[in-house]
């Protein structure tokens, strides 16, 4: 017979289970009932031991467990069982191990265990169909529960649905408020900006209204000073028509006067003079001393410095044949108006010469040998 302990071990462990079967046959099958305390959550775990010192070290002669010794620390038996398992003897070591107290297995108690007692079938079918009846009220309980379940849920989505149109009613009412202000001040707006544009068209208007009744006053006002300035400018043509008239007539009178003055027998020292010359493309006015030289051959105008140097002629009018006219200011000329005794030579080439004397009979003097030496009449 093998009494090894491994042998024992593996005894002990079926022993174990052939009388943990016999225990469940003989346990009466109870109808299950819901017990709210199962479905609560567990305890939590116990905190872990505090952890050993650095310098601790466990033997290395601790030993798995097998399923018999897990199985038997936790569920009663009904009989005793020697678990003592022999330990190896310890190994000589070079340092020391500190002794690990040895920890003894639970050793369980007896637990009375009723006698056995056989179901009839009766019974048994009287318990099968109160299980199949607890199982039927668990089942019917767990529907009325989701339908109950289901009609909350339906409820509050309802309720949901409800709340959210009155607030989909409520936000569309806000926005047809602030759409009916919206509009409302926008027609104000428009009304009023109505309102001021015709007034600045009235204004603009007015103002144009104004602007022409101005201009038609200044236009009847400008076409009288017009007519004014014209009868006045027509009386004062006729005046000076009259007047230059008069002037022509004198000075034709003068001339006829002079020319018999000047070319007399003593009038020999009448064809030298002082005048003043604007010379063509010239603005400077030279005072110049003039000789007439008056011939058959030709008869010309020369101009000096001065009386004492006569030799050589600082200019030389040629006058037969080559004066177009004599003309007054009044005549084109209107730049020698503001010059007293003034007047100019107009050559056939188109050379301008401008004079003035210094008195009205020098003048009349200078245009009696000027016409006499260029052959034309006054």
């Amino acid at each position: 017979m093998n009494t090894s302990p491994v042998h024992n071990r593996k005894g002990s462990f079926i022993t174990q289970l052939f009388a943990l079967r016999r225990r469940n046959q003989n346990i009466h099958v109870e109808p299950y009932i819901h017990d709210p305390a199962a479905d609560a959550p567990p305890p939590p775990p116990p905190p872990p031991p505090p952890p050993p010192p650095k310098d601790y070290q466990r033997a290395s002669t601790s030993r798995r467990p097998f399923l018999g010794e897990e199985y038997i620390s936790e569920k009663p038996l009904l009989f005793d069982v020697d678990l003592d398992i022999p330990m190896p003897p310890p190994q000589p070591t070079s340092k020391l191990i500190p002794v690990v107290p040895k920890i003894l297995p639970r050793i369980p108690v007896k637990v009375y265990s009723p006698p056995t007692i056989s179901l009839t079938p009766e019974e048994k079918a009287r318990r099968r169909l109160a299980a199949q009846r607890q199982s039927q009220l668990e089942k019917e309980a767990m529907l009325r529960e989701e339908h109950e379940r289901q009609e909350t849920k339906r409820r509050e989505k309802v309720e949901q649905e409800r709340l959210e149109r009155e607030q989909e009613e409520e936000r569309k009412a806000v926005l047809q408020e602030e759409l009916r202000a919206a509009a409302l001040r926008k027609a104000r707006l428009e009304r009023e900006e109505r309102e001021e544009e015709e007034q600045r068209l009235q204004e603009l208007r007015e103002k144009k209204r104004i602007e022409k009744e101005r201009r038609l006053q200044y236009t009847k006002e400008v076409e009288r000073w017009r007519a004014e300035q014209m009868q006045r400018a027509e009386s004062q043509c006729s005046e000076k028509e009259e007047e230059r008239r008069r002037l022509v007539e004198g000075r034709r009178m003068r001339i006829a006067r002079m020319n018999e003055e000047v070319f007399s027998a003593s009038g020999a020292d009448k064809m030298v003079g002082w005048v003043t010359v604007q010379a063509p493309n010239m603005l400077a006015w030279k005072r110049r001393y003039y000789i007439f030289e008056l011939g058959h051959a030709e008869s010309k105008m020369l101009l000096y410095g001065n009386p004492r140097e006569v030799v050589k002629p600082l200019d030389v009018i040629p006058l037969d044949g080559q004066i177009d006219s004599l003309a007054e200011w009044y005549e084109g000329f209107e730049e020698l108006e503001a010059i007293p005794h003034s007047f100019a030579l107009r050559f056939v080439d188109g050379v301008e010469w401008r004079m003035f004397a210094d008195s009205a009979e020098e003048k009349d003097r200078l245009l009696v040998l000027l016409s006499e030496a260029a052959g034309i009449i006054l």
